[in-house]
């Protein structure tokens, strides 16, 4: 018998589980901020994600559809450089990944189906573009493609999304513990993780959702002496109180060290065609038919809507 300090025991209202439904999607617009001391760059599109069935080893699958042009500072990219990395890019979508039981992302599964896309889109680069920038892309992406693990680690370190929306969430929270989170805050650097302190409350907040917060700083071991990096993280998840999927993220990261750099990243859910959003998400509602905001009481000033009215504004 062990004699060491005992285990501490975690009731089930501590733990926090995703009980989203398979085959259930659900449409989000994405926005992500990126500042330095020269410019200031915004991104945004839509996606529509679903949960799929379990894989053949049983491990959480989703699917990411883009559902809507990428926009940069509200335009389509103009450079030839980027139009081809966005064109080029349109391969891995429907973009299916694995998730551990913890809801963080592990790998890209359907790198078979990706492939068989490649001829086509290389087909249309090839018609809408020439010169040496044009085989410069398709040949890395070509090599890109070949490995599958360099698929999942272009993902994994440097899609903003995958990074924000698809984090270890659903687990047992444990007061006090220290998380180490990665983010692609910079390109081409050694900072690794991010500490993070986390905290959730089991009870959902007078707009019905449950609230995650995260906080915490760049973890100073693992940067360079040389060129020592500070920098620090908030987020804040709202999820729906019965299946505890995202409804919106707010995430805010910051690193000074060669340059001061910021990123923010927004993700609010889309309302389903039909449907009025502006609802408290404890009512009692069915999910396949339209609810009108009429239908429930919600606290606060009526002129504001659900989004104003969450967030404080």
């Amino acid at each position: 018998m062990n004699a060491g300090k005992p285990i501490e025991k975690h009731s089930a209202q501590q733990a926090l589980r995703l009980k989203w439904i398979p085959d259930r999607s659900v449409s989000y617009g994405v926005c992500i901020t990126f500042e330095n001391e020269n410019s200031v760059n915004e991104v945004k599109y839509e996606v529509k994600v679903s949960r799929l069935k379990p894989g053949s080893n049983n491990e959480p699958l989703f699917l990411i559809e883009r559902t809507s042009e990428v926009f940069v500072n509200e335009g389509i990219p103009e450079l030839v450089a980027d139009r081809l990395a966005y064109e080029a890019g349109k391969v891995f979508y429907p973009l299916v990944i694995s998730v551990d039981n913890n809801g963080g992302f592990e790998r890209v599964y359907n790198h078979e189906e990706i492939i068989k896309r490649w001829p086509k889109i290389k087909s249309k680069l090839l018609s809408n573009f020439d010169g040496e920038m044009t085989d410069y892309y398709i040949a890395n992406m070509e090599k890109l493609l070949a490995i599958p693990l360099n698929v999942t680690n272009v993902f994994g370190k440097n899609d903003w999304l995958i990074n924000t929306f698809f984090k270890p969430l659903y687990k047992v929270y444990q007061k006090d513990k220290i998380e180490k989170m990665a983010f692609p805050i910079l390109n081409n650097s050694n900072v690794d993780n991010y500490l993070i302190a986390e905290k959730f409350d089991k009870n959902p907040n007078s707009f019905g959702v449950i609230e995650v917060l995260h906080e915490g700083n760049i973890e100073l071991e693992n940067t360079d002496n040389f060129e020592q990096a500070f920098g620090n993280y908030q987020g804040r998840y709202f999820l729906h109180p019965k299946y505890k999927y995202i409804i919106s993220l707010m995430s805010d990261f910051s690193i000074s060290r060669y340059i001061n750099a910021k990123v923010k990243v927004r993700i609010f859910m889309v309302p389903e065609d039909g449907r009025d959003f502006d609802y408290d998400f404890l009512s009692t509602f069915d999910e396949n038919n339209t609810i009108s905001s009429r239908s429930v009481i919600l606290d606060g000033p009526p002129q504001k809507s659900f989004w104003e009215r969450l967030l404080n504004f």
